[in-house]
């Protein structure tokens, strides 16, 4: 059970790197390191995009099982408003349709900023990159979640996400390859993974 809330709320996390047809960021290409705690579980990530943002994945690595303490790798791919999800061990994937459009903050209309209270409440340094830093809350199947972001040239760099006043994720970026050459594979399912 515990696995399914972490790999759903990661989902969640996860869907800032979807819905990639638009330019989301004020860089052609990157490979962001992430550190993650979920749960009170440390989670290692790294994010890449290509083509300021219109092409993203994400991978992750987790320990999962108690006390076997097996490490997990899971690849997330934006496919238009789809998600693909791929257990890199077992070699499975699934595909889902996004529970909620992420939100581009380099363009930032007035209708989103309302639909989701965001808020500028200041700028903060991370990585010797000045970001802005917003509040949001999204509601996803009768939940509201409150986040905070540290946003860089449209890129979160930071993120608090809470939940019944309890922080359910924190997720922080501590190394970033700006214009990086981002490899093409990192978008595609790798061969031999299966859909069910």
């Amino acid at each position: 059970m515990k696995v399914k809330c972490l790999l759903a709320v990661l989902l969640l996390s996860a869907t800032a790197t979807a819905f990639a047809q638009e330019a989301k960021y004020g860089i052609k290409s990157a490979i962001l390191k992430k550190e993650a705690v979920t749960m009170g579980q440390k989670v290692q990530g790294v994010q890449y995009f290509d083509d300021y943002g219109r092409k993203e994945a994400s991978e992750l690595t987790m320990k999962v099982g108690g006390v076997a303490n097996v490490e997990k790798h899971i690849r997330t791919i934006a496919d238009g408003d789809k998600i693909i999800s791929i257990d890199l061990d077992m070699k499975v994937a699934n595909k889902a349709t996004l529970p909620v459009k992420p939100v581009n903050y380099l363009n930032l209309t007035d209708e989103v900023r309302e639909l989701h209270k965001i808020k500028e409440v200041g700028t903060e340094e991370i990585l010797g990159r000045k970001c802005t830093k917003y509040t949001l809350e999204v509601v996803y199947g009768g939940q509201t979640t409150y986040s905070t972001v540290w946003i860089w040239k449209g890129i979160p760099l930071k993120n608090e996400t809470s939940s019944n006043g309890m922080v359910i994720v924190t997720e922080q970026a501590t190394e970033i390859q700006e214009n990086a050459e981002v490899p093409a594979m990192k978008f595609l399912v790798p061969e031999g993974v299966t859909f069910p």
